[in-house]
């Protein structure tokens, strides 16, 4: 039995680190559990708002609607919510490269898919740091949480003209679109921790 204890404790020290391209998927895969996390508390807070009875799909049809005449004229896009403003994004993708006007459907596919790929993204980043700062998963993630929104809704989203900055959305809003990405960073941070724990054990 001490011999067997021996072979593992060897094994484990001799073990490999994980690549950067195995360390940035995990990432991605946390990524992607934590958009899961964001998208149910969104979800949460719409119903809790009233905005999840029988005529909320329609109402969000309107609401999100945009086409590529709207795209093109580069005002401000009210993003009802934020789980819409991938909608808006990719209309407006759609009408830059193509000028197309997409349907109802195809806007809420491609805004979903977006939604995820884009979660996925700052979750493979966040492998990455993480795995060479060894932070503490759960303070680590909610502070990565808050520099996403910092330079997506905070900068990037009001320079596209999908949502208004912060500054103007109103606090209760403002603080909500935050949370978000706090529950986000969380979710990311945690699934990220329990990857790499496997791995540890192993």
């Amino acid at each position: 039995m001490h011999v067997l204890d021996l072979v593992g404790r060897s094994r484990s020290q001799n073990a490999l680190p994980d690549s950067p391209l195995a360390v940035a998927t995990k990432g991605a895969l946390a990524g992607f559990a934590g958009t899961l996390v964001l998208s149910v508390v969104v979800k949460g807070a719409q119903w809790l708002q009233g905005l999840g009875g029988g005529d909320s799909e329609q109402g969000s049809e309107e609401q999100a609607g945009i086409g590529a005449g709207q795209a093109l004229a580069g005002g401000q896009v009210q993003a009802p919510f934020l789980d819409q403003s991938t909608e808006i994004f990719v209309q407006k993708v759609a009408t830059g490269l193509f000028g197309a006007s997409l349907s109802g459907g195809a806007r809420r596919t491609a805004g979903m898919a977006m939604h995820f790929l884009y979660g996925s993204f700052w979750g493979a980043v966040y492998g990455l740091i993480q795995s060479s700062l060894r932070l503490p998963p759960a303070r680590h993630g909610l502070l990565y949480g808050l520099v996403v929104w910092l330079i997506g809704p905070a900068t990037l989203v009001p320079a596209m003209h999908i949502m208004p900055p912060p500054q103007q959305q109103g606090v209760r809003k403002a603080l909500m679109v935050v949370a978000f990405h706090i529950a986000y960073g969380l979710g990311l941070g945690l699934t990220f921790d329990a990857f790499t724990q496997e791995r540890r054990q192993g």
